[in-house]
């Protein structure tokens, strides 16, 4: 028996192709799970009559050179 020779292109689509397929496999109900906690968090922010608003960042200043 002969083996042919070794097609590197073929072998990589393959890989990616069962990557992928497990990846979404695996992730889409991660991604439903999600979906639903973020439609929830905007539901409860409507509810609270809550507005996003930017957070506010403070950053001590410095009054001498860094090192």
């Amino acid at each position: 028996m002969q083996m042919g020779t070794f097609n590197g292109q073929e072998f990589g689509k393959e890989v990616v192709a069962i990557v992928t397929d497990y990846l979404e496999r695996t992730l889409s109900p991660i991604a439903a799970r999600l979906d639903a906690v973020e439609a929830r968090l905007a539901l409860l922010e409507a509810q609270a009559g809550a507005t996003k608003a930017k957070p506010i960042v403070r950053i001590a200043a410095r009054s001498g050179p860094t090192t």
